[in-house]
């Protein structure tokens, strides 16, 4: 008979920003749209060239608040929209209770079988499992100690489930 995990935590808008900055910085990293930034660069370098011989700072400004954008704003805009949603969910402060063993896991109420998890994403923060489109996140500060936390990647290894450490 195998042991049994069990998660209590709140979320709360703690909570899910860690979520949502996961999940934001996992894609982004594995995305095409992460070269964005190089270009924005690329181009302010041109628009600096172009101000130089031409008088041109046309070019200049666009590709500066581009970048500022990309490399400063992107973040902070993003957490604004994603609060304003979380202030009207459903599960604003839910307290999720999650048991965890060699055959699943069950959310609430809900069973998850170990078969519908597609990969599991380690971060400093917490686990992200990717369920279909969906996802569940568990803050790793929900574990009750180590050896649980090192019990839930040994379930997941055993099921043949991707893992991977970003942190």
């Amino acid at each position: 008979m195998s042991k049994t995990i069990h998660l209590e935590y709140v979320w709360n808008k703690e909570t899910y920003l860690q979520a949502s900055r996961a999940i934001y910085d996992f894609n982004m990293k594995h995305s095409p749209k992460r070269f964005l930034g190089w270009f924005f660069i690329a181009l302010t370098q041109f628009g600096v060239v172009g101000a130089l011989k031409k008088d041109a700072y046309g070019l200049l400004i666009i590709a500066t608040f581009l970048v500022v954008y990309w490399y400063l704003l992107r973040w902070p805009l993003r957490r604004i929209m994603l609060l304003r949603g979380f202030m009207t969910s459903s599960t604003k402060d839910h307290l999720f209770k999650i048991d965890i063993d060699a055959q699943g896991l069950k959310i609430d109420t809900n069973d998850l079988q170990w078969s519908e998890i597609l990969e599991v994403i380690a971060w400093c923060d917490g686990y992200l499992l990717y369920v279909g489109e969906d996802f569940f996140y568990f803050p790793k500060n929900a574990f009750g100690s180590a050896e649980d936390k090192k019990l839930f990647v040994s379930y997941v290894k055993e099921h043949d489930i991707f893992y991977k450490q970003e942190c």
